[in-house]
């Protein structure tokens, strides 16, 4: 008798247990993301999760290609996650199309967005606001490789640097031991991707990429534009201190072969160069003819407008975005908090300690946005292949830039028209 009591009492425990957890609201957060990243994330839904009695968080993740299909096909079907990340390069089409929830007054509630380095254009459409700023990326950072700026005896880079002075170091440090017509250390790589290199040239010779109400491109047509274009140019076929395209084939990126004295880059390569076995740091782009501009590219998290349960969601945003979340993202280094109580715990380590101070340029307005419009994604692949052909020595920059912006400029029309209709 005691028995069957003692097993009785067993079972209803069980199952009180078992009716806590499913009395919890459930919800699914989906990112893409490697294998670091999720590992990071995970970490930062199970303190959510510890901290709850409520809400249980499942999070989904896969990689950068497959996720963009995978939600456009949930969001078809009607099934999207309830806590989305979002990328500035899909957010229009998508905001415009109702499919993330408006959390205008929750954010006006809750957050004090001062407290954040914030982008309204991967946040904001049509006057509401419909994501929440999560974290940041640098572009146009300069690493460089120290054990090769000891060896040839050049100071390293620092504010003082301008296109002048880049090139001087540069034209140095293109050494060709061997002799054979190819350099065998690169005194510097500049990627011809957007917020990598080409962007912040474009900036920084006074250029622009699109016009201001983003309905036409202007890299050929504004004469700035083309000077920061034809400094790229130069570098690779005028002063050869710089790789063709084609010699990059297959070659992902130049700085962690230990070849290359400096490359432009973004943040997010830092965790991967942790381990290198050679000495490196980071500094500012050099400065061009209309000054210091480097790109600032922000993520940010959404709620599905048809989600069921868009308070808890709202609840798990604000964890991830607040000071607990925000820390963690930070101190295993996987972004750059956007919480500027948060920022500079990512750069707690001796060789990017100092890119802190990149962050004095985001309140002079020289950390740009990529300038996000509709179908973004698909104008931005058409520039960078078309302006390839310069870059591979097919054909000169002028002739390129032309093609470019004439096909960007179709690609924005029909965006553009689509999304007034």
């Amino acid at each position: 008798m005691r028995k069957f009591l003692f097993i009785s009492l067993i079972s209803l425990i069980l199952l009180s247990l078992s009716a806590l957890g499913q009395s919890k609201i459930q919800i699914t957060y989906m990112r893409w993301g490697d294998i670091r990243e999720i590992e990071v994330e995970r970490k930062i839904v199970d303190a959510f999760n510890q901290s709850q009695n409520k809400i249980f968080v499942n999070l989904e993740s896969t990689a950068w290609g497959a996720y963009w299909q995978q939600l456009q096909n949930r969001i078809a079907a009607g099934n999207a996650p309830d806590v989305i990340l979002m990328d500035g390069a899909y957010f229009i089409d998508l905001a415009s199309k109702g499919v993330f929830k408006d959390i205008t007054e929750w954010i006006r509630r809750d957050i004090n967005l001062k407290n954040y380095y914030y982008d309204p254009e991967v946040c904001e459409w049509d006057g509401k606001i419909y994501a929440m700023i999560r974290d940041i990326t640098l572009g146009g950072i300069m690493f460089y490789n120290k054990d090769i700026f000891d060896k040839y005896k050049i100071k390293y880079p620092d504010w003082s640097w301008d296109w002048n002075k880049w090139i001087e170091a540069a034209q140095k440090l293109t050494i060709d031991e061997n002799k054979d017509g190819t350099p065998e250390i690169w005194g510097t790589y500049v990627p011809t991707w957007g917020e990598g290199g080409l962007y912040p040239i474009i900036w920084s010779a006074g250029g622009t990429v699109l016009s201001k109400d983003k309905k036409s491109c202007t890299i050929y047509s504004n004469p700035k534009s083309l000077e920061g274009l034809k400094f790229m140019y130069e570098l690779r076929y005028k002063y050869k201190v710089c790789p063709s395209e084609s010699f990059m084939q297959g070659l992902s990126d130049p700085f962690m072969t230990g070849n290359f004295a400096t490359t432009l880059g973004i943040s997010s390569f830092i965790v991967s160069y942790k381990k290198l076995p050679f000495r490196w740091g980071i500094a500012p782009i050099p400065s061009g003819p209309a000054g210091r501009f480097m790109s600032a590219n922000q993520l940010s998290l959404a709620i599905y407008s048809k989600s069921k349960y868009p308070e808890a969601a709202w609840e798990f945003i604000k964890f991830a975005t607040g000071p607990k979340g925000q820390e963690i993202m930070g101190k295993e280094h996987q972004a750059i908090p956007a919480l500027k109580l948060k920022t500079r715990v990512y750069f707690d380590d001796p060789n990017i300690k100092s890119a802190l101070t990149i962050f004095s340029l985001y309140e002079k307005g020289q950390l740009k946005s990529l300038e996000f419009t509709p179908s973004w994604l698909e104008w931005n692949n058409m520039l960078e292949t078309t302006l390839g052909y310069a870059w591979q020595g097919k054909v000169d920059i002028e002739k390129a830039a032309k093609t470019a912006e004439d096909r960007v400029n179709k690609i924005l029309q029909e965006a553009w028209k689509k999304l007034e209709k």
